[in-house]
């Protein structure tokens, strides 16, 4: 457990960090402005992080850690409804996070592309699981088009500032993949 100081430390960088990254891109961000935005000094900075991009790297893990614990809790299962409660905890996870998210989620990111790479891998982690046999070629193709789906629809929700009520989302969101059955 860390104590106060650390917590409260590493808080102040990453709240800075994405101060800048609503400025600029990551390669654009250095040490030593990020450390005067935190009113920290480089050393410090450098007690936690090696540079800009293992904290963005951190960030992000932390990210799919939690989008993952989400996902391991509602599957593997069979109730269709779970995937309702998935997509009804994911789009407030989402909602939650959404000063974050904006800046990890950019048009043609690394990181849209990784979103639906890593649910891609749930999915047929989960399938294989239930059907104790691994996905035909049929079966992959349909998996990463559901998948390009619902991440490409949650990235233009996250872009578009999140208007729609992330109920309302999620709900819509179940109701066309009950459709694909």
């Amino acid at each position: 457990m860390e104590d106060r100081r650390t917590v409260k430390t590493k808080k102040a960088i990453r709240e800075s960090f994405l101060q800048l990254l609503k400025e600029k891109e990551v390669q654009q961000i250095t040490v030593s402005e990020l450390s005067r935005r935190a009113d920290l000094g480089r050393g410090t900075f450098y007690l936690h992080y090696q540079d800009v991009f293992d904290l963005y790297e951190k960030l992000e893990r932390e990210l799919f850690d939690q989008l993952g614990g989400l996902y391991d809790e509602a599957f593997p299962s069979e109730d269709p409804l779970d995937m309702l409660a998935f997509l009804n905890k994911t789009t407030e996870y989402l909602k939650d996070n959404q000063y974050m998210l904006t800046l990890f989620v950019k048009r043609n990111s690394p990181t849209t592309n990784q979103f639906k790479v890593f649910f891609k891998e749930k999915v047929m982690k989960e399938w294989q699981l239930l059907n104790q046999r691994h996905m035909t070629e049929n079966e992959q193709i349909e998996a990463s088009f559901v998948v390009s789906g619902v991440v490409g629809v949650l990235e233009e929700w996250i872009h578009e500032g999140m208007t729609v009520d992330a109920e309302k989302l999620a709900r819509t969101l179940y109701e066309l993949l009950l459709k694909l059955e």
